[in-house]
């Protein structure tokens, strides 16, 4: 199934938003070569890991992750564990 078509059916399920929607098509289809495009935390991974000013926006998530191919899924999954681990804030907010 096209991306477009299977990001839209899983958004037609109560509760899948567009974040989730993203997360499953990556992880649970194994999308090889996607960007999580509503994964905040990756843009401020990216941001951290190229030392950009700002917020990421769209065309420079679009522009950075463009030279990732055929692998941005996998960048995109090392960018924001790099970023757990520098941060810890999944973690902590899961300890309470």
């Amino acid at each position: 199934m096209p991306r477009r078509e299977a990001l839209a059916d899983l958004r037609s399920l109560p509760g899948i938003g567009p974040f989730s929607a993203e997360l499953v098509l990556l992880r649970g289809a194994g999308d090889p070569d996607t960007v999580p495009s509503h994964e905040r935390r990756l843009r401020r991974a990216i941001g951290e890991a190229y030392r950009l000013p700002g917020e990421i926006d769209d065309d420079a998530l679009r522009a950075i992750s463009d030279r990732w191919r055929p692998y941005r899924t996998w960048v995109s999954v090392l960018l924001r564990t790099w970023l757990e681990d520098e941060t810890h804030e999944i973690t902590r907010a899961r300890q309470g």
